[in-house]
């Protein structure tokens, strides 16, 4: 898959539910804890992934994003330096970047309202909370991959459709209690301006990071 195509899963019915061929996509997971950076890794690998990458800073998030061929970002909020919304937000907001269009999944340890509004204000595809289990992702991929939203330039925003509410999974695949689906937590540490991700980028791709 090339970069900025759109996040497209092969499927297959199985039972009642449909299930998901990951098995040549490329995942990248950003997460400043190496130890749940190996989490996620294994959950996938038991989805049959061959190939999940990790890093956990923005500047080694940017730049595998820029060398690799990743067909999906899981970025934790509290990626360092800045929170993971600012690498959303950076991603998005530049018309040159080559991965704009990248489907981007947001990790959080926390919940609350006001933050959902920043992730989907940031531009993130879908988000989950931590714990994270092996059915919650495989429901939160199958929703990205069913259900695509087209993206949106407002000027002010770029990213997929922003009116967007879950009301169950597609093709009747139910959640747990107490799942939260689409709620993140705060932004650690300071925010990065568009400049600073726009040089972040620029600094990557010219090996200066």
């Amino acid at each position: 898959m090339e970069p900025g195509q759109p996040f497209r899963l092969s499927m297959r019915s199985a039972m009642s539910e449909t299930t998901i061929n990951l098995a040549d996509l490329h995942f990248l997971v950003a997460d400043e804890s190496y130890y749940y950076t190996k989490v996620i890794q294994s959950i996938f690998h038991g989805f049959g992934v061959r190939r999940v990458l990790a890093t956990h800073d923005a500047v080694s998030t940017l730049e595998v994003l820029i060398q690799s061929k990743i067909d999906l970002l899981i970025c934790d909020t509290s990626l360092p330096p800045a929170g993971g919304l600012s690498v959303v937000r950076g991603i998005r907001r530049n018309p040159s970047c080559p991965f704009r269009t990248l489907p981007i999944m947001v990790m959080t340890t926390a919940a609350t309202p006001v933050v959902v509004a920043k992730a989907r204000d940031a531009g993130a595809n879908m988000v989950i909370a931590k714990p994270v289990s092996p059915k919650a992702l495989y429901q939160r991929l199958a929703w990205i991959a069913f259900s695509p939203r087209p993206f949106v330039d407002a000027g002010t925003y770029f990213g997929p459709d922003r009116r967007f509410k879950i009301e169950g999974f597609p093709n009747g695949v139910g959640r747990r209690a107490g799942d939260k689906p689409i709620e993140v937590g705060m932004e650690t540490g300071p925010a990065m301006s568009q400049d600073e991700i726009d040089n972040l980028l620029s600094s990557t791709r010219s090996g200066q990071a």
